[in-house]
Parts: structure tokens; C-alpha cells; sequence
């Protein structure tokens, strides 16, 4: 048999890995989504500037990340509800406004001298409340627009666009902040002006359709999401997986600054290298794997990289050298993409398409909780060193991979039926 030439093995790669980008609405969606992505990386470092800025101390910037971390957690198991009851384009439509108006309105806080701790902190919030709903949203319309192998590559494909702005976002958030005559206040109307086009991305998708009729209770709609994912054994392993890691194993990123500072006699200011180097992994993980996610690899594949992330913040853990840092964040990053984007594609997979928005919903529990354990785990390094609490995540990270991966050789690949739940009748979107 004769061996495929070089070109036609990438052609062959570029369309698996991009298969999802040859329909029309989805391809909209994902360069719309792009772009809000971007605007929320550069988000994190400016905030952090401005907090820091205003009152020189570290608790500051933590207590402003701490206002979305809060929103997520108690808002977002109600925001999957009312992603699966309306109409997901307008959804998105009024929460991306919504957010560019917050982006618009810190800016020229921060441009007339106006801007308080207080006023950041409820930006955060803001966004956090917003981001709830319109997360949810998102996939589920995935979930509308694809199907069958195509959903689970264009899952894939949205984590590789997360992780390629994890990169160009702090570098242009950086550049702009730096810049002469835009600096912190520039940088959020900057944000403010790419969310017009996401929005005008998502006016040129056609309307979705909605539950009319709906007579259930929210909270009604909510106990039937939690239902369908404990009654799914699969779907409650990858969902209960997913919340684990993220608390425990996601959650190095606040013992780093310590760790280079106290441990390597480094500046906390290498983080930002540290950063890079993770998400540059994480991009060309995911870029290899976004083909794999709707193959039946996928479960052994998201199992490797949970223990990739694990084995990685191990060494990490004991790391003699900035160096050997470095290379283990690159193990890290290559990770936790892995382990990210094949988790969120075999939940869409194992799911029913219309409790999408509520089964999301339940996994962005899981950032609202990461938002929150920073501080214990910040108390925890004060006390017994950061050492010993990157190795502790590693541990946690590995032991909850290991019984995860055990469960799933006991559930087998087929579940019984799982019985149907009366829906009402979609109905189309009226207007905007």
C-alpha cells in the first residue's frame, strides 16, 4: 500500500480536526464566540491591574475575582433552566449586550477618575450573574446546530478557541494597557467594542426555537436536570469528574505567585511566562485531539489527560528550578486541555439535547466553586507551604482519575433507557 504524501495526511487532518467549521451557522457562532472569548481573557488581567492599582494590595485583586466566582455558583444551576426553555439566540443576544454595556461602563469609570473597588467588584458580579446564563446557552445551541460526530468536534473546537485566547488575550490586554493614550480604560472600551460584533455575529444567525407553554416551576425544571444526570450513571461520573478536578487540580494557579517567589526565589511577576507556556501546550493539545472527541478513544483519551495533569503538578510540586516549572506547567496545560475539551464533548454526547442548557449549567458549578476555593487553598500554602499543596492537588487530581476511570470499566457503555420526559412544543422566535 502506498504511504499517503505529507500533504495529503494535513489535508486529512485539517478536515477532521475542523469538520465542524463546514456549517454555516456553527462557523458564525464559533468566530462570534472567538471574539467574546478574547474579550474575557483580557478581562482578567486588566482587572487585575485596576484592583491593584487602586488599593496595592494582593486581597484586592482576589475579592474582585471572587464577585463572579460567587454569581457563578449560586446562579448558574437557574441559568441552564432558562436556556433550555428559550430561545437561545435572543438569550445570548441580551446577556453579550449586557456584558459590552459592563465593559463600557468601567471604562469610563476608570477614564473620569470615578472607578472604586466597589464598582469592579460589581462589574465581576455582573458578569458572573450574565455568564451564567449565556454559557449554557451556547452549548446547548451547539447542540442544535450540530449532531452525532460533528457535535463533538465543534464541542472540541469551541475549547480550542478558549485556549488559543488564553494566549493572544493577556498579550493584547498587556499591549493596549501599555499603550500611550489607552491604558486600563481604553483596554475595557476596547472590550466593550468587540462585544458589538459578537452581537452582530449572532444577528446573522437565523431565530431559534423555544418551549412554548412552558408550566412548570423553574425549580421544577431544575430537580428534572439534576435527575436526568444521576439517573445517567455516565453522564453523573463525567459530570461529578469534571467538578473534582477543576476544584482541586485547577486551582494551582493561586499558590504560583507563592511558589516562585517563596520556594525558587523567583519574581511572582514570571507567572504571566508560566501562563503562556501552560496554554500554549493546551492549544496544540487540543488542536491534535479536536479530530478524536467524537471517537471512542475519547473516554481513554480524557482519562490520559487527568493523569497527565496530575503527574505534571506532581513534579511541579517538587520541582528544583524555574526550568523544571516551566516544563512541568507545559505537561500541565497539555492536560488539563486534553482533559477539558473530550470531558465537555462526551457530557454533550451522553446527554438528551433538551436538558443541554441544565446539564452545562451543573458543570460551571464547578468554576463558581474554583472561585471560591482559592482562598482555603491560599490559607492552606500559608500554613503547611506551597509545596505541599501543589502536591496535594496532584494527588487529589490523580486519585479522583484513577476511581473515575475505574467506574467507568463498571458502568459499561450502555445504559437502560432512560424514560422520557414530557416536553412542550417549540415554538420559533418572534423577534429580537
Amino acid at each position: 500500500m502506498a504511504r499517503m504524501s505529507s500533504p495529503e495526511a494535513v489535508r486529512g487532518w485539517a478536515q477532521t480536526t475542523f469538520a465542524a467549521l463546514g456549517n454555516r451557522d456553527y462557523r458564525v457562532l464559533w468566530f462570534g464566540t472567538s471574539l467574546a472569548f478574547l474579550a474575557f481573557m483580557m478581562s482578567w488581567v486588566v482587572q487585575s491591574v485596576v484592583a491593584f492599582d487602586l488599593t496595592g494590595k494582593n486581597g484586592a485583586v482576589g475579592a474582585v475575582s471572587l464577585g463572579m466566582g460567587v454569581a457563578t455558583l449560586a446562579v448558574a444551576p437557574f441559568g441552564g433552566v432558562i436556556a433550555d426553555r428559550v430561545s437561545k439566540r435572543r438569550l445570548l443576544l441580551i446577556g453579550q449586550s449586557a456584558i459590552g454595556l459592563t465593559f463600557a461602563s468601567v471604562g469610563v469609570l476608570i477614564l473620569t477618575d470615578a472607578i472604586t473597588i466597589g464598582w469592579l467588584i460589581a462589574s465581576t458580579f455582573v458578569m458572573g450573574v450574565v455568564f451564567s446564563f449565556i454559557a449554557p446557552a451556547r452549548q446547548a445551541w451547539i447542540g442544535e446546530i450540530l449532531h452525532g460526530p460533528a457535535l463533538a468536534n465543534g464541542i472540541a473546537l469551541q475549547q480550542v478557541a478558549m485556549t488559543g485566547t488564553r494566549i493572544l488575550g493577556p498579550l493584547l490586554a498587556a499591549v493596549l494597557i501599555a499603550a500611550p493614550g489607552v491604558g486600563t480604560g481604553g483596554t475595557y472600551l476596547a472590550m466593550a467594542a468587540m462585544f458589538i460584533v459578537v452581537v452582530a455575529t449572532l444577528a446573522q444567525l437565523p431565530p431559534t426555537k423555544g418551549r412554548a407553554g412552558v408550566r412548570t416551576s423553574v425549580l421544577a425544571d431544575l430537580r428534572e436536570g439534576v435527575a436526568h444526570v444521576t439517573s445517567r450513571p455516565r453522564l453523573a461520573l463525567l459530570s461529578g469528574m469534571f467538578i473534582a478536578i477543576v476544584i482541586t487540580g485547577y486551582s494551582y494557579q493561586v499558590v504560583l505567585p507563592g511558589f516562585l517567589e517563596n520556594e525558587l526565589g523567583r519574581s511572582s511577576r514570571d507567572l504571566g511566562l508560566l501562563m503562556g507556556v501552560g496554554a500554549v501546550a493546551g492549544l496544540a493539545a487540543t488542536l491534535a485531539l479536536a479530530g478524536a472527541a467524537g471517537s471512542p478513544r475519547a473516554w481513554e483519551l480524557m482519562f490520559a489527560g487527568g493523569l497527565t495533569m496530575g503527574g505534571a503538578l506532581a513534579w511541579a510540586g517538587l520541582a528544583p528550578s524555574f526550568l523544571h516549572l516551566a516544563a512541568a506547567m507545559f505537561l500541565v496545560g497539555a492536560g488539563t486541555g486534553t482533559f477539558q475539551m473530550l470531558n465537555n464533548a462526551l457530557v454533550m454526547r451522553e446527554a438528551e439535547p433538551a436538558y443541554y442548557g441544565r446539564v452545562m449549567s451543573l458543570t460551571m458549578l464547578a468554576w463558581g466553586a474554583n472561585g471560591i476555593a482559592g482562598l482555603p487553598f491560599g490559607v492552606l500554602a500559608d500554613h503547611v507551604g506551597e509545596r505541599a499543596t501543589v502536591l496535594g492537588m496532584a494527588a487529589a487530581v490523580i486519585a479522583v482519575t484513577v476511581a473515575a476511570a475505574g467506574a467507568a470499566g463498571t458502568i459499561g457503555r450502555r445504559e437502560p433507557a432512560l424514560a422520557a420526559v414530557p416536553l412542550s412544543e417549540p415554538r420559533e422566535e418572534r423577534s429580537l
